[in-house]
């Protein structure tokens, strides 16, 4: 469930109620040629361009997100993780370079902001988690399963069984349903991206920013 960052690493979790695989690709260019499926990405060393077509790419460099639905050519000369939703068609969206904090308050002192947000309740999201310096997280667990990576720092991950699991820069990791687990950071802290397949909150046909600010005369 946890490796370090090589090219062609791949975690599959597409036998889950929310199918998704985590891929790291080195230099090349690749292809996304399914159109059932959406893929968030991230440039984590070098630079890298997204091609919809020949008139239409858009250049990105490291600590730049994307994420992307259906057809695309990926052109790494560096580092990028993705993380695959199928079934699943997002908004095409990218931005970056990440800010050094969050926007948002998490567990245990920890901050958070979200990246690529769920267009409808229920969808995927991408998430910048931050780490300050010796945090001592409270166990938990997830009702889906995590995908992520693990952007600067080192810290480990403590399970309920077995020794703690070293993480550092590069660190990639596929945490399954229901998996107990909190994270420790070293005293630099801990930096992570983290792809959740699924929302329990976002907009609604009956609760949008738009609708909810119109008021008929």
């Amino acid at each position: 469930m946890f490796s370090s960052f090589k090219p062609g690493l791949e975690f599959s979790a597409t036998q889950t109620e929310y199918p998704s695989r985590l891929l790291c690709l080195g230099a090349g260019s690749f292809e996304l040629s399914d159109s059932s499926r959406t893929t968030y990405g991230f440039v984590l060393k070098g630079k890298a361009h997204l091609e919809f077509s020949e008139d239409f790419s858009v250049p990105l460099k490291a600590s730049m997100y994307f994420s992307v639905p259906g057809n695309c050519k990926i052109h790494s000369q560096g580092e990028v993780v993705l993380f695959e939703r199928l079934g699943y068609k997002s908004l095409i969206q990218f931005g970056g370079p990440l800010e050094a904090d969050g926007r948002l308050a998490y567990i245990d002192g920890c901050r958070t902001t979200i990246l690529s947000s769920p267009a409808r309740l229920g969808d995927p999201v991408l998430n910048y988690l931050i780490f300050p310096p010796k945090i001592l997280q409270s166990m938990h667990t997830h009702p889906s399963i995590r995908l992520g990576v693990v952007l600067e720092g080192s810290g480990k991950c403590v399970t309920p069984t077995g020794a703690p699991i070293p993480l550092s820069k590069g660190s990639v990791f596929h945490l399954p349903p229901g998996f107990s687990h909190c994270f420790h950071s070293d005293s630099e802290g801990l930096k992570i991206i983290a792809y959740h397949p699924e929302s329990d909150t976002g907009p609604t046909d009956e609760d949008h920013p738009m609708l909810n600010r119109t008021f008929l005369a």
